[in-house]
């Protein structure tokens, strides 16, 4: 009764959604039984030649250019971020991953910033949900991520997430 269920995100790329499970023989039978396994042309055909192609190619040259890329966008935003004196503050640089965690001001929640970054055209998760039963201490904070954007981005993001930080603390002026 143990499975363990794996994807191709953090390997090859954010949004890459396809993965796998590896359990019993008995368990695979009963979840490859399921009538979407079996709807004609399988699970995310066009992601599934994609991982193919992936997995038959040069895989460390495909990861070590996918880290490469991620590097140069961690740094794009951690600079882009201490651009803004006072607004924000990174807690750890990153050194891989997907994400970096930002504290906000005193006095600004992010769960409360989110809607108004939205409008602004930025997105991101407040650090509160990263945290369930524990969110207090992460209210301040918001989990950025720097792999889904371009490197030359970074900067635009943080520019629209400043306002929306500003728009929010004269609100509560």
């Amino acid at each position: 009764r143990v499975l363990s269920v794996s994807s191709l995100t953090k390997i090859a790329a954010p949004g890459l959604r396809l993965g796998w499970v590896e359990a019993p023989p008995a368990l695979l039978r009963r979840i490859a039984s399921r009538g979407y396994l079996s709807s004609g042309g399988g699970v995310a055909p066009f992601v599934s030649e994609v991982a193919c192609e992936l997995l038959e190619a040069e895989q460390d040259e495909v990861v070590a250019g996918l880290a490469e890329t991620y590097r140069g966008s961690a740094r794009a935003l951690c600079a882009a971020l201490r651009a803004e004196p006072g607004l924000f503050r990174v807690e750890t640089e990153p050194l891989g991953g997907f994400f970096c965690w930002v504290r906000l001001p005193e006095g600004v929640d992010a769960t409360e910033l989110l809607p108004v970054a939205e409008r602004h055209g930025v997105l991101f998760l407040p650090g509160a949900r990263c945290a369930p039963g524990a969110a207090e201490p992460f209210r301040h904070h918001v989990r950025l991520c720097f792999a889904f954007e371009t490197e030359a981005a970074m900067g635009e993001g943080v520019r629209r997430l400043a306002a929306a930080v500003r728009e929010v603390q004269r609100r509560a002026a």
